[in-house]
């Protein structure tokens, strides 16, 4: 997957915007198109690396901040990030390499519906936590050796206290990297249909596009799992795009009716985004996990991942 998005920044780089005279830096003293070859270069390195925009004009809005005083309180703060979620990464690792769902398509797709939601759900948290062990390690590495900042390395994935909508949760919670390019694919549509900025179709069609060019994305990850299951990433992010412009409607009905935000329509919210999730990403992860392990493959590829502390702990107690 990691390639496809490469693919669609690179797309948006060359066809959508002009990076040289677009994009700056914030301690920049003059315009990248100005720049020597070399210092060019590295211009386009730091701009490539940072596909949130950490510390650029364009940088993405909400993302985390630290509260970490020092460099070495922030590194200590990212290594025991890592350390907290690598437990979670390795009961998650444990669980699916020991669970016979995992081991065929038929044994998966026939579990009952409470099981598939616990077996997706370790997929999920599998994934999550290996996305924050990795950018954790990174930022302490960075931070400790080189002159990069603490301020340059925000949390990975957001607060979860934030996703109370379906909405807050892609916006707020979810990492970012894509909306570099998402949020240009969606402008130059809504620009081609006629649609003014700020209008209510100029936002909806970002949003669809946004959630589309996701799924087109997402396609890569199909691709290594089973490249005769292409595309079946794809209707779990277009249903995202139909999940807040219902919950946008129902949120603006309630308003006209004099219903404010509290601690409860959050709780509310909290249960809605839940249960949408449950309804939605279970088929997907269902789907993605079948595609796996079809013809003789695996979800998770043991040469890919260290060996599970669980696994050694298991074998030292003789259980």
């Amino acid at each position: 997957m990691a390639i496809a998005s490469i693919a669609m920044d690179a797309i948006h780089m060359t066809l959508l915007v002009r990076p040289l005279h677009t994009f700056r830096h914030r301690k920049q003293t003059r315009s990248a198109h100005e720049l020597s070859w070399s210092k060019r270069f590295i211009w386009a390195a730091q701009l490539c690396g940072s596909p949130r925009g950490v510390g650029w004009n364009h940088q993405v809005k909400n993302l985390p901040e630290h509260s970490a005083k020092s460099r070495q309180e922030f590194v200590l703060s990212r290594l025991m990030s890592a350390a907290r979620h690598f437990v979670w990464f390795d009961f998650a690792q444990f669980y699916i390499r020991h669970n016979p769902a995992y081991k065929s398509a038929t044994a998966f797709a026939s579990q009952n519906f409470t099981r598939r939601i616990l077996a997706c759900g370790g997929y999920l948290v599998f994934y999550y936590c290996l996305g924050v062990i990795i950018h954790s390690l990174m930022a302490a590495l960075a931070v400790s050796c080189t002159s990069s900042e603490p301020s340059s390395w925000p949390n990975f994935f957001g607060k979860w206290e934030d996703a109370y909508t379906i909405r807050r949760f892609w916006g707020r919670t979810w990492h970012q990297c894509f909306r570099r390019f998402l949020v240009p694919f969606g402008q130059k549509i809504a620009s081609l249909l006629g649609f003014k900025p700020g209008t209510n179709g100029s936002s909806y069609t970002q949003l669809y596009t946004a959630f589309f060019i996701s799924g087109i994305t997402h396609i890569g990850g199909d691709a290594v799992l089973n490249s005769s299951r292409l595309g079946i990433s794809s209707p779990f992010f277009l249903y995202q795009a139909f999940a807040i412009t219902f919950e946008d409607m129902i949120i603006a009905a309630a308003r006209r009716a004099g219903v404010t935000e509290t601690k409860w329509t959050r709780k509310m919210g909290y249960v809605w985004v839940i249960c949408w999730f449950i309804v939605t990403a279970t088929p997907w992860v269902t789907a993605v996990g079948i595609a796996g392990v079809e013809d003789g493959g695996a979800v998770l590829p043991s040469k890919n991942f260290p060996p599970s502390l669980c696994d050694v702990l298991v074998r030292y107690v003789g259980i």
